[in-house]
């Protein structure tokens, strides 16, 4: 069951619950794997939907890190596996919801750069 408090999306996939979450962990992964900042990762896969310009090795790694919560061991070639029996809209869109619910809304000042100030009333 997808648990948005925990950031944890699930879905059925070629009849098994398949469980994706992008934890700190995860991200630390893909920052690791692409040389890149989440905050660049996140930036990459916002352009990729936008402009409807699939590449398949960036969402299958995204998918793969997702996977990787609940399936510590899955290979890219099991990840590409499931992402084509669940279809590959649907595999960015699950990527997505994973992303969106691993970033949750800073409430208040804390975390907000010097200088903002939170939005009242």
């Amino acid at each position: 069951m997808t648990n948005a408090v925990r950031g944890i999306v699930t879905a059925e996939i070629d009849g098994k619950t398949v469980t994706l979450c992008l934890s700190a962990n995860q991200w630390c992964d893909l920052e690791e794997e692409h040389g890149k900042s989440t905050r660049h990762i996140l930036g990459r896969f916002e352009e990729m939907a936008a402009d409807e310009d699939l590449d398949m090795r960036f969402l299958r790694s995204l998918f793969r890190a997702a996977l990787s919560y609940s399936q510590p061991d899955v290979t890219l070639e099991q990840a590409g596996a499931i992402m084509q029996a669940c279809g590959l809209v649907e595999a960015a869109k699950l990527v997505g919801q994973a992303a969106v619910l691993s970033m949750p809304e800073v409430k208040g000042t804390a975390g907000k750069p010097k200088g903002t100030k939170a939005k009242t009333g």
